[in-house]
């Protein structure tokens, strides 16, 4: 009787793990949870950065369809394409499942871009680069410079200094911006020209505490042609 007791008790104790490993209490086979990936960044290709672009299909005088494309990205369902008018400074977006698109944009423009890799699986997206380059246009022979990127001081910074270095970035796809002029004040629009400098920085210039400035630069080439980039304020304290 005792012998059937033993056997009995082991019975129940190899019954007992065999519901454990059923029920998933045997590892990682059961019910663990699948790992979820992040996007990653598209590597952008084409149109390229700061370039020229000749290849877009014309569509009438002032308008041409351009392919933009880019390298797939790692757990990536779908992409969203960001295209800036950099003389309107207006943005469009557009959805694509693949890794290319083909738009229709305005001729002899300067425009900016950049792709949003997103997954079916998560919120969290993945943003590239952002790239520039000019659309050709009908009989020119010369571009105007890219709209300056302004860097520093970055839009709505506060400052507590009574000086700021100022710091932008320039571009043309000539290659041939001779200077560029910086406005600052403390109007909405500046007007007051601060230097002219072939350079893209300017190092401790002198502010007022407790005012709110604004600034921009004009870049100009060696052909005469200018662009304006968007105005940026700071605030000192």
């Amino acid at each position: 009787m005792k012998y059937l007791n033993k056997i009995d008790y082991r019975l129940s104790i190899i019954f007992g793990l065999l519901a454990l490993v059923s029920c998933g209490g045997g590892g990682n086979s059961g019910g663990g949870e699948e790992e979820i990936f992040s996007p990653t960044e598209a590597v952008l290709v084409f149109p390229d950065n700061n370039e020229e672009c000749t290849s877009g299909v014309v569509v009438s005088n002032t308008q041409a369809k351009v392919n933009f494309d880019w390298n797939k990205s790692d757990h990536t369902n779908s992409y969203t394409l960001f295209v800036k008018n950099l003389i309107t400074n207006t943005t469009e977006e557009f959805n694509a499942s693949n890794d290319n698109l083909e738009v229709t944009i305005n001729r002899g423009t300067p425009y900016s871009w950049y792709v949003v890799s997103k997954s079916n699986n998560t919120t969290t997206t993945a943003q590239s680069d952002t790239w520039k380059f000019y659309l050709a246009g009908e009989g020119i022979e010369n571009y105007a410079p890219f709209p300056a990127e302004l860097k520093k001081p970055t839009n709505g910074a506060s400052i507590s200094a009574t000086s700021v270095t100022i710091e932008w970035t320039g571009g043309d796809v000539d290659n041939d911006i001779k200077e560029y002029d910086v406005y600052l004040d403390t109007n909405a629009s500046p007007t007051t020209k601060l230097a002219t400098t072939p350079n893209a920085i300017l190092e401790n210039q002198s502010v007022d505490l407790n005012t709110t400035y604004y600034w921009k630069v004009v870049t100009y080439d060696d052909n005469g042609n200018t662009s304006t980039s968007q105005i940026y304020s700071f605030t000192t304290n």
